[in-house]
Protein backbone atom coordinates (compact mmCIF):
# COMPACT_ATOMS: atom_id res chain seq x y z
CA UNK A 1 0.00 0.00 0.00
CA UNK A 2 1.45 3.16 -1.06
CA UNK A 3 2.00 6.26 1.64
CA UNK A 4 1.09 9.66 0.61
CA UNK A 5 1.80 12.39 2.77
CA UNK A 6 2.00 15.90 4.10
CA UNK A 7 5.67 16.98 3.49
CA UNK A 8 7.61 19.76 4.54
CA UNK A 9 11.47 19.51 2.99
CA UNK A 10 14.02 20.36 5.46
CA UNK A 11 18.06 19.46 6.17
CA UNK A 12 18.27 16.57 8.22
CA UNK A 13 19.87 15.69 11.83
CA UNK A 14 22.02 12.78 11.00
CA UNK A 15 21.29 10.78 14.37
CA UNK A 16 19.93 7.41 15.23
CA UNK A 17 17.54 7.66 17.70
CA UNK A 18 16.48 5.22 20.53
CA UNK A 19 12.75 3.85 20.18
CA UNK A 20 11.15 6.76 21.71
CA UNK A 21 7.93 4.66 22.34
CA UNK A 22 4.43 6.25 22.30
CA UNK A 23 1.19 4.93 23.53
CA UNK A 24 -2.36 6.58 23.53
CA UNK A 25 -6.00 4.36 23.78
CA UNK A 26 -9.06 4.22 21.53
CA UNK A 27 -12.33 4.79 22.45
CA UNK A 28 -12.34 1.47 23.52
CA UNK A 29 -9.27 1.44 25.73
CA UNK A 30 -7.01 -0.62 22.89
CA UNK A 31 -3.80 0.63 22.95
CA UNK A 32 -2.08 2.28 19.80
CA UNK A 33 1.67 2.35 19.98
CA UNK A 34 4.24 4.25 18.02
CA UNK A 35 8.10 3.74 18.21
CA UNK A 36 11.75 3.74 16.55
CA UNK A 37 13.95 1.01 16.09
CA UNK A 38 16.91 0.14 13.86
CA UNK A 39 17.15 -1.98 10.53
CA UNK A 40 20.65 -1.99 9.66
CA UNK A 41 22.08 1.89 9.12
CA UNK A 42 18.84 3.53 9.35
CA UNK A 43 15.99 3.51 11.91
CA UNK A 44 12.55 3.20 10.82
CA UNK A 45 9.20 4.28 12.45
CA UNK A 46 6.49 1.99 12.75
CA UNK A 47 2.81 2.09 14.35
CA UNK A 48 0.13 -0.72 15.84
CA UNK A 49 -3.04 -1.05 17.25
CA UNK A 50 -4.47 -3.78 19.21
CA UNK A 51 -7.41 -5.23 17.78
CA UNK A 52 -8.82 -6.81 20.86
CA UNK A 53 -6.21 -10.04 19.89
CA UNK A 54 -3.06 -9.19 18.70
CA UNK A 55 -0.97 -6.29 17.27
CA UNK A 56 -1.87 -5.06 14.02
CA UNK A 57 0.68 -2.91 11.77
CA UNK A 58 -0.28 -0.22 10.04
CA UNK A 59 1.08 -0.22 7.12
CA UNK A 60 5.03 -1.67 7.19
CA UNK A 61 7.51 1.66 7.82
CA UNK A 62 6.41 5.01 8.17
CA UNK A 63 10.21 5.74 6.26
CA UNK A 64 9.52 7.80 2.94
CA UNK A 65 13.00 7.62 2.23
CA UNK A 66 14.89 3.80 2.67
CA UNK A 67 18.43 5.78 3.14
CA UNK A 68 16.75 7.97 5.98
CA UNK A 69 16.70 7.32 9.51
CA UNK A 70 13.03 8.57 11.24
CA UNK A 71 14.12 10.15 14.81
CA UNK A 72 10.81 10.25 16.58
CA UNK A 73 6.83 9.83 16.11
CA UNK A 74 4.16 11.36 17.80
CA UNK A 75 0.22 9.71 17.25
CA UNK A 76 -3.08 10.69 18.12
CA UNK A 77 -6.62 10.10 17.71
CA UNK A 78 -9.49 11.82 16.42
CA UNK A 79 -13.11 11.57 17.91
CA UNK A 80 -13.88 9.53 14.66
CA UNK A 81 -11.08 6.90 15.39
CA UNK A 82 -8.82 8.33 12.73
CA UNK A 83 -4.95 8.17 13.41
CA UNK A 84 -2.65 10.83 12.67
CA UNK A 85 1.16 10.40 12.89
CA UNK A 86 4.19 13.34 12.88
CA UNK A 87 7.71 12.26 12.12
CA UNK A 88 11.01 13.57 10.63
CA UNK A 89 13.25 12.10 8.61
CA UNK A 90 17.24 12.20 8.27
CA UNK A 91 19.72 10.99 6.32
CA UNK A 92 21.62 7.70 8.26
CA UNK A 93 24.39 9.01 10.57
CA UNK A 94 27.69 9.27 8.79
CA UNK A 95 26.12 9.57 4.71
CA UNK A 96 26.36 13.35 5.05
CA UNK A 97 24.23 16.12 4.82
CA UNK A 98 21.13 15.40 2.31
CA UNK A 99 17.18 16.34 2.24
CA UNK A 100 15.22 15.81 4.99
CA UNK A 101 11.32 16.29 5.65
CA UNK A 102 9.12 16.48 8.47
CA UNK A 103 5.88 14.02 7.65
CA UNK A 104 2.20 14.32 8.83
CA UNK A 105 0.06 11.10 7.38
CA UNK A 106 -3.75 10.03 8.79
CA UNK A 107 -4.80 6.28 8.47
CA UNK A 108 -7.39 5.01 6.43
CA UNK A 109 -6.42 2.04 4.95
CA UNK A 110 -2.65 3.52 4.26
CA UNK A 111 -1.45 6.33 5.73
CA UNK A 112 -2.78 9.17 3.64
CA UNK A 113 -2.45 12.91 2.65
CA UNK A 114 -4.79 15.34 3.63
CA UNK A 115 -3.35 17.96 2.06
CA UNK A 116 0.29 20.33 0.80
CA UNK A 117 2.15 21.07 4.23
CA UNK A 118 2.94 25.08 4.10
CA UNK A 119 6.15 26.13 2.68
CA UNK A 120 8.70 26.43 5.31
CA UNK A 121 12.92 27.02 5.00
CA UNK A 122 14.40 24.15 2.66
CA UNK A 123 17.82 24.74 4.63
CA UNK A 124 15.97 24.49 8.21
CA UNK A 125 16.44 20.96 10.23
CA UNK A 126 13.55 20.12 11.59
CA UNK A 127 12.36 18.09 14.48
CA UNK A 128 11.18 17.17 17.72
CA UNK A 129 7.23 17.20 16.01
CA UNK A 130 4.06 16.76 18.04
CA UNK A 131 0.28 16.13 17.07
CA UNK A 132 -2.53 16.54 18.72
CA UNK A 133 -6.53 16.43 17.48
CA UNK A 134 -9.01 18.49 18.48
CA UNK A 135 -12.64 18.04 19.32
CA UNK A 136 -13.13 18.77 15.04
CA UNK A 137 -10.56 16.05 14.52
CA UNK A 138 -8.36 18.58 13.29
CA UNK A 139 -4.64 18.19 13.62
CA UNK A 140 -2.24 20.44 15.17
CA UNK A 141 1.12 19.94 14.64
CA UNK A 142 4.00 21.74 16.93
CA UNK A 143 7.45 21.05 15.77
CA UNK A 144 11.25 22.98 16.04
CA UNK A 145 13.26 24.10 13.12
CA UNK A 146 17.05 25.31 13.41
CA UNK A 147 18.18 27.41 10.57
CA UNK A 148 21.81 26.51 9.85
CA UNK A 149 24.51 29.31 10.45
CA UNK A 150 21.78 31.50 12.51
CA UNK A 151 21.66 29.23 15.36
CA UNK A 152 17.76 30.03 15.59
CA UNK A 153 15.51 27.37 17.08
CA UNK A 154 12.33 28.52 15.67
CA UNK A 155 9.54 26.81 17.33
CA UNK A 156 5.91 26.44 14.57
CA UNK A 157 2.77 25.15 15.68
CA UNK A 158 -0.06 24.59 13.00
CA UNK A 159 -3.56 23.77 12.32
CA UNK A 160 -4.63 21.76 9.70
CA UNK A 161 -8.91 22.66 8.20
CA UNK A 162 -8.78 21.58 4.69
CA UNK A 163 -5.36 23.65 4.28
CA UNK A 164 -2.27 23.98 6.98
CA UNK A 165 -2.71 27.27 8.73
CA UNK A 166 0.08 28.84 11.16
CA UNK A 167 -0.92 30.16 14.34
CA UNK A 168 1.22 32.74 15.12
CA UNK A 169 4.65 33.13 13.99
CA UNK A 170 7.24 30.72 14.97
CA UNK A 171 8.62 31.32 18.83
CA UNK A 172 11.91 32.03 17.92
CA UNK A 173 14.91 31.76 20.58
CA UNK A 174 18.75 30.92 20.10
CA UNK A 175 20.25 27.19 20.65
CA UNK A 176 21.83 28.13 23.59
CA UNK A 177 18.91 29.82 25.35
CA UNK A 178 16.62 26.91 24.51
CA UNK A 179 15.90 23.20 26.27
CA UNK A 180 14.50 22.11 23.11
CA UNK A 181 11.88 20.56 25.29
CA UNK A 182 8.28 21.45 25.19
CA UNK A 183 4.69 19.87 25.57
CA UNK A 184 1.22 20.84 23.60
CA UNK A 185 -2.05 20.31 24.97
CA UNK A 186 -5.97 21.28 23.72
CA UNK A 187 -7.83 22.66 26.23
CA UNK A 188 -11.49 23.96 26.46
CA UNK A 189 -13.09 25.10 23.08
CA UNK A 190 -9.99 23.31 21.14
CA UNK A 191 -7.53 26.05 22.91
CA UNK A 192 -4.15 25.42 22.41
CA UNK A 193 -1.53 25.25 25.71
CA UNK A 194 2.31 25.28 25.37
CA UNK A 195 4.58 24.64 28.23
CA UNK A 196 8.45 25.35 27.47
CA UNK A 197 11.35 25.65 29.08
CA UNK A 198 14.69 28.53 28.09
CA UNK A 199 17.57 30.22 29.48
CA UNK A 200 16.69 33.77 30.82
CA UNK A 201 19.24 36.71 31.27
CA UNK A 202 20.70 36.69 34.62
CA UNK A 203 19.12 33.68 35.50
CA UNK A 204 19.01 30.09 34.39
CA UNK A 205 16.56 27.90 32.27
CA UNK A 206 12.92 28.22 33.59
CA UNK A 207 9.62 26.44 32.76
CA UNK A 208 7.16 28.48 31.41
CA UNK A 209 2.99 27.91 30.37
CA UNK A 210 0.75 29.61 28.13
CA UNK A 211 -2.00 29.80 26.33
CA UNK A 212 -3.16 30.99 22.59
CA UNK A 213 -5.83 33.71 22.85
CA UNK A 214 -6.17 33.81 19.11
CA UNK A 215 -3.69 36.72 18.37
CA UNK A 216 -0.65 36.01 20.66
CA UNK A 217 0.82 33.47 23.21
CA UNK A 218 -0.10 34.66 26.60
CA UNK A 219 1.82 33.17 29.59
CA UNK A 220 0.39 32.21 32.96
CA UNK A 221 2.21 34.63 35.26
CA UNK A 222 6.27 33.83 35.72
CA UNK A 223 8.28 30.88 35.53
CA UNK A 224 7.11 27.72 37.28
CA UNK A 225 10.92 27.38 39.06
CA UNK A 226 11.13 26.60 42.35
CA UNK A 227 14.44 29.06 42.40
CA UNK A 228 14.69 30.89 39.27
CA UNK A 229 18.64 30.75 39.47
CA UNK A 230 18.45 27.07 38.92
CA UNK A 231 18.16 25.32 36.07
CA UNK A 232 14.49 23.76 35.63
CA UNK A 233 13.19 21.91 32.21
CA UNK A 234 11.55 18.74 30.58
CA UNK A 235 8.01 19.90 31.08
CA UNK A 236 4.95 17.73 30.87
CA UNK A 237 1.83 19.50 30.59
CA UNK A 238 -2.31 18.73 31.04
CA UNK A 239 -5.28 21.11 30.77
CA UNK A 240 -8.66 19.80 32.66
CA UNK A 241 -12.13 19.96 31.27
CA UNK A 242 -12.18 23.99 32.84
CA UNK A 243 -9.02 24.77 30.96
CA UNK A 244 -7.08 24.49 34.12
CA UNK A 245 -3.26 23.65 32.96
CA UNK A 246 -1.35 21.59 35.66
CA UNK A 247 2.60 20.82 34.96
CA UNK A 248 5.35 18.41 35.46
CA UNK A 249 8.80 19.61 35.14
CA UNK A 250 12.31 18.42 36.58
CA UNK A 251 14.00 21.29 39.47
CA UNK A 252 17.65 20.58 39.62
CA UNK A 253 18.97 20.38 43.37
CA UNK A 254 21.69 18.17 44.19
CA UNK A 255 20.21 16.07 41.24
CA UNK A 256 16.82 16.47 39.75
CA UNK A 257 13.24 16.28 41.54
CA UNK A 258 10.34 16.01 40.03
CA UNK A 259 7.96 19.43 40.48
CA UNK A 260 4.28 19.39 39.68
CA UNK A 261 2.58 22.69 39.78
CA UNK A 262 -1.37 23.46 39.24
CA UNK A 263 -2.47 27.13 37.93
CA UNK A 264 -5.16 28.53 40.35
CA UNK A 265 -6.42 30.96 38.46
CA UNK A 266 -3.77 33.94 40.00
CA UNK A 267 -0.79 31.84 40.55
CA UNK A 268 0.91 28.67 40.44
CA UNK A 269 0.03 26.10 43.18
CA UNK A 270 2.64 23.47 44.20
CA UNK A 271 1.37 19.61 44.02
CA UNK A 272 4.24 18.19 45.63
CA UNK A 273 7.79 17.08 44.65
CA UNK A 274 7.12 13.66 44.56
CA UNK A 275 9.60 10.87 43.63
CA UNK A 276 13.38 10.46 44.78
CA UNK A 277 16.83 12.81 43.39
CA UNK A 278 17.78 12.14 39.49
CA UNK A 279 14.10 11.12 38.68
CA UNK A 280 13.72 12.19 34.96
CA UNK A 281 11.15 11.84 32.01
CA UNK A 282 8.52 13.39 33.57
CA UNK A 283 4.58 12.12 31.79
CA UNK A 284 1.23 13.62 33.01
CA UNK A 285 -2.13 12.17 31.87
CA UNK A 286 -5.64 12.97 33.67
CA UNK A 287 -7.48 10.03 35.26
CA UNK A 288 -11.22 10.87 34.86
CA UNK A 289 -10.42 14.15 33.47
CA UNK A 290 -9.62 15.62 36.86
CA UNK A 291 -6.73 13.90 38.99
CA UNK A 292 -3.79 14.52 37.56
CA UNK A 293 -0.86 11.09 37.01
CA UNK A 294 2.34 11.37 37.32
CA UNK A 295 5.24 9.08 34.97
CA UNK A 296 8.96 8.86 35.37
CA UNK A 297 11.76 7.28 35.08
CA UNK A 298 13.62 6.98 38.83
CA UNK A 299 17.40 5.80 40.22
CA UNK A 300 17.26 2.04 41.12
CA UNK A 301 13.89 1.70 40.38
CA UNK A 302 12.94 2.18 36.64
CA UNK A 303 9.34 3.33 35.49
CA UNK A 304 7.28 4.69 38.32
CA UNK A 305 3.62 5.80 38.43
CA UNK A 306 2.18 8.00 41.02
CA UNK A 307 -1.65 9.85 41.00
CA UNK A 308 -2.42 12.67 43.23
CA UNK A 309 -5.45 12.22 45.76
CA UNK A 310 -7.11 14.45 48.27
CA UNK A 311 -3.97 12.89 50.67
CA UNK A 312 -1.06 13.42 48.87
CA UNK A 313 0.53 11.19 45.84
CA UNK A 314 -0.06 7.56 46.05
CA UNK A 315 2.09 5.03 44.13
CA UNK A 316 0.52 2.68 42.09
CA UNK A 317 2.35 -0.27 42.39
CA UNK A 318 6.43 -1.17 41.78
CA UNK A 319 8.16 -3.45 39.96
CA UNK A 320 6.72 -2.04 36.62
CA UNK A 321 10.14 -2.28 34.54
CA UNK A 322 12.40 -5.02 34.50
CA UNK A 323 14.95 -4.44 37.81
CA UNK A 324 18.30 -3.43 36.70
CA UNK A 325 17.52 -2.17 33.15
CA UNK A 326 18.52 1.22 32.04
CA UNK A 327 15.12 2.80 31.22
CA UNK A 328 15.40 5.48 28.18
CA UNK A 329 12.14 7.33 27.19
CA UNK A 330 8.42 6.65 28.01
CA UNK A 331 4.77 7.71 27.91
CA UNK A 332 1.60 7.23 29.70
CA UNK A 333 -2.08 7.38 29.23
CA UNK A 334 -5.17 7.13 31.22
CA UNK A 335 -7.87 4.46 30.25
CA UNK A 336 -12.43 5.08 30.50
CA UNK A 337 -11.89 3.71 33.65
CA UNK A 338 -9.30 5.97 35.25
CA UNK A 339 -6.70 3.22 35.20
CA UNK A 340 -3.32 4.38 34.11
CA UNK A 341 -0.68 2.63 31.42
CA UNK A 342 2.36 3.16 30.92
CA UNK A 343 4.70 2.18 28.00
CA UNK A 344 8.78 2.66 27.79
CA UNK A 345 11.66 1.68 26.17
CA UNK A 346 14.89 -0.40 28.32
CA UNK A 347 17.87 -2.06 27.49
CA UNK A 348 20.10 -4.54 29.65
CA UNK A 349 22.18 -7.14 28.52
CA UNK A 350 19.31 -9.06 27.26
CA UNK A 351 19.29 -6.17 24.85
CA UNK A 352 16.60 -3.54 24.10
CA UNK A 353 12.78 -3.99 24.34
CA UNK A 354 9.34 -1.91 24.76
CA UNK A 355 7.56 -2.65 27.79
CA UNK A 356 3.78 -1.75 28.38
CA UNK A 357 1.49 -2.89 31.40
CA UNK A 358 -1.38 -1.56 32.87
CA UNK A 359 -3.01 -0.76 36.24
CA UNK A 360 -6.14 -2.92 37.12
CA UNK A 361 -6.72 -1.07 40.13
CA UNK A 362 -4.68 -3.04 42.55
CA UNK A 363 -1.41 -3.88 40.53
CA UNK A 364 0.59 -3.45 37.57
CA UNK A 365 -0.21 -6.58 34.73
CA UNK A 366 2.37 -6.64 31.56
CA UNK A 367 0.07 -6.14 28.03
CA UNK A 368 0.54 -8.37 25.57
CA UNK A 369 4.71 -8.22 23.80
CA UNK A 370 5.34 -5.69 21.27
CA UNK A 371 6.69 -6.40 17.90
CA UNK A 372 9.62 -4.55 18.06
CA UNK A 373 12.92 -5.59 16.97
CA UNK A 374 16.33 -4.06 17.91
CA UNK A 375 17.65 -4.41 14.77
CA UNK A 376 21.25 -5.88 14.08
Amino acid sequence: MAISLITWRLTPVAALDPPRPVLILDNQDHPWAAWVERRGPVTVGRVVRWDGTLWVPLGDVLNQDAQASVSSVSLALAPDGTAWVTWGECPAAGTGVGSGSLHVARWKTAWEEAAPGPARSPEAVAERSEIKVDSQGRPWVLWSEITPGSRLDNVSLAIFDKTWRLVGGALSTDLDSSSRARDLALGPGDRPFLACSRLIDRHDFQVFAGAWDGQRWVPFAGPLNLDPDVYAGFPSLVVDPKGTPTVAFLQASDGFKLVVKRWTGSTWEVLGTPGSLGARNPKLALSLGTAPVLAAVEPLVGVTVRQRSNAGWVDLGTRISTPGAFVDTLDLAVDSQGNPWVIWAEDDQQGQRIGLSRWTGNRWEPFAPLPFSAGP
